[in-house]
């Protein structure tokens, strides 16, 4: 496993989330909503739950509620993730063809061995992280509630949705990279840069779009089953009681009694105005730093 590669993707972990964590907690905020109308009011109610005339500190201490979990959980797994995913495809590049290198199925290989590593550190991140950002006042603190998670649930309790997860993640990041990677081909190629594989120099402006783009295709793909899985791992909290029989019943009631398919899209926009900087930042930063290592041993 390649030290560097930890250093840079926990360093693209952090520039990230402190970044979108706001959007994220609207986000998921939207996701766990069972009521129907006004787009507008209902994104003011997400972003006050107090008060409209909540004072501007008060909005952004809501917005950044969970912030601390996530960066505890986040770096570790996205350091996992990140490396993961090199560790992988460098394994399989020699084997050629669609495994080598630049080869579609080795992306998504990599991407899946990936998600399914990563998932052990962002599975409990989710659980407690969505648990704190929909809270109506906030007075749970993160400790108290691990606390509460533990002796109720014990260890299954941090894993809740995690399989789950899979079913929602691997896809997405199967999607993401394949798209990503395609993507970073092309446009070496159109604009004629020199690539070669890991030591590709590309600008930085090359690796915001081809990530936003990616993100884009596997956010639009896994929205749906993130709802179930977001309104599943909230169950054991106080604010979600109404998801407790399971993730087939919340797809039920989702269908029959919050406006059948558009149910499957609520808070798209905003997981979308998530997902993009997200990635876009965190793949740019890593990139960045891996384009960095190469200049300086070449």
């Amino acid at each position: 496993m390649d030290t560097y590669y930890l250093f840079a993707s926990s360093v693209a972990a952090l520039a990230a989330r402190v970044v979108t964590h706001p959007i994220d907690t609207i986000k998921t905020r939207l996701q766990v909503r069972s009521t129907t109308g006004n787009e507008y009011q209902q994104l003011k109610q997400v972003i006050l739950p107090e008060s409209a005339s909540t004072s501007t500190l008060n909005v952004l201490r809501s917005l950044y509620r969970g912030l601390p979990v996530t960066l505890l959980f986040s770096v570790p797994a996205l350091s996992v993730y990140l490396t993961c995913y090199e560790t992988t495809k460098a394994h399989l590049a020699p084997r050629g063809g669609l495994l080598g290198h630049d080869g579609i199925l080795n992306h998504l290989a990599s991407g899946c061995a990936a998600e399914v590593m990563a998932g052990l550190f962002f599975t409990p991140m989710e659980v407690m992280k969505n648990q704190l950002q929909t809270q109506s006042d906030g007075s749970r603190s993160a400790g108290s509630l691990a606390t509460r998670i533990w002796r109720t649930e014990g260890i299954r309790g941090f894993f809740r949705g995690y399989w789950m997860g899979l079913a929602v993640f691997v896809p997405h990041t199967m999607t993401y990279f394949a798209v990503y990677e395609q993507c970073k081909l092309a446009y070496a190629r159109y604009y004629d840069h020199q690539y070669q594989g890991d030591s590709a120099q590309l600008p930085a402006s090359a690796y915001l779009l081809c990530s936003s783009f990616a993100s884009t295709m596997g956010i639009m793909l896994s929205t749906p089953l993130d709802i179930i899985k977001t309104r599943w791992q909230i169950s054991a909290a106080d604010q979600g009681a109404a998801f407790r029989l399971g993730p087939v019943a919340i797809a039920k009631h989702m269908w029959y009694y919050e406006g059948g398919w558009r149910a499957f899209t609520r808070g798209l926009v905003a997981r979308i105005a998530w997902g993009i900087p997200t990635t876009a930042i965190s793949m740019t930063v890593f990139e960045a730093l891996k384009d960095w290592r190469a200049n300086q041993n070449s």
